[in-house]
């Protein structure tokens, strides 16, 4: 029957009976080649609404974690200025501990020396001597520490200088990131619901076994629909089709699937090729050569 739409109850039995894969077919005889019906161009712009929408998601879902990574390394950030005023305080506890030990040895020194003042044997006088030598050697070594510790104290601190520098870069980035994640996920969101608005209206106009097809060989392969170009194959799982497989598919008037991977075929024709531009010759005109003096003077006499 001309321009009637017929659609097949069982979408199995209808592939079986046409042998070309077809489930849902408008016969027509006064349709103009590759002109899509609506229902094909609803099936296109639901995939790609489909393809949007698995996108935001999926970037919604990223977001935190990046989020989570710039705290992260905000965190790390706190962590090295923590444990350079850390280390900054042990080496100042250290250089206090050696300061004390040096008055110590200090007064040990003080107290040997006015015994050596009321001693009466040699041997108790060298006793004494040898304990202000082994005072003094340990001050010496304590002074070398401290010397040791205020060159590092020097380090500490640039090291310090600069751990604080990027933890305000830090923090300015993990607060930059955190409102751009938040605009990004509020504009997604949005975008989000009017796709899906959009596909709710594009679904209801799709029949329900179309859907149905759709819905599954979506969930299976990703993508539900392949073009067919020029080269005769399914663009989905390139596999070549079959020559009246592929005129059926030209018409864009059928949903017709993939033998192979089950995806509903649509036709995208070439591009058109420009015309070849004819190459015009201009043909120069001569201009008038101007009077010479003698004609000038003859026409005048």
């Amino acid at each position: 029957m001309s321009g009637a739409l017929n659609i097949a109850q069982d979408p199995v039995s209808a592939r079986s009976s046409a042998g070309t894969g077809v489930f849902r077919m408008l016969e027509s005889n006064q349709v103009s080649p590759h002109r899509m019906t609506s229902d094909l161009q609803n099936l296109i712009e639901l995939q790609q609404i489909d393809s949007q929408i698995a996108a935001l998601r999926a970037e919604i879902a990223a977001l935190p974690k990046h989020v989570a990574a710039i705290e992260a390394k905000l965190a790390g950030s706190k962590a090295k200025v923590e444990a350079a005023v850390a280390a900054g305080k042990a080496d100042d506890a250290a250089r206090r501990k050696h300061e004390s030990d040096i008055r110590d040895q200090q007064q040990k020194i003080s107290k040997y020396r006015n015994q050596s003042l009321n001693v009466k044997t040699n041997d108790e006088y060298r006793a004494l001597m040898h304990e202000i030598q082994f005072a003094e050697t340990n001050i010496a070594k304590l002074e070398d520490k401290i010397l040791e510790l205020m060159v590092a104290a020097d380090t500490r601190k640039e090291t310090l200088k600069k751990a604080e520098a990027e933890l305000k870069a830090d923090a300015a980035e993990n607060d930059r990131e955190k409102e751009e994640a938040r605009q990004r996920t509020a504009a997604d969101e949005k975008e989000l619901a009017e796709l899906a608005t959009r596909r709710d209206d594009l679904r209801a106009a799709v029949n329900e076994d179309v859907l149905r097809h759709y819905d599954r060989v979506l969930k299976l392969r990703g993508t539900a629909l392949a073009a067919v170009y020029e080269k005769q194959m399914c663009s989905g799982c390139s596999v070549l089709l079959r020559p009246q497989m592929f005129q059926d598919v030209m018409t864009n008037q059928q949903f017709l699937t993939c033998d192979t991977c089950k995806r509903i075929l649509y036709y995208v024709p070439p591009p058109p090729k420009p015309e070849d531009e004819k190459s015009t010759k201009k043909t120069a005109v001569p201009e008038p050569a101007p009077p010479s003096e003698d004609s000038s003077s003859a026409s005048v006499s």
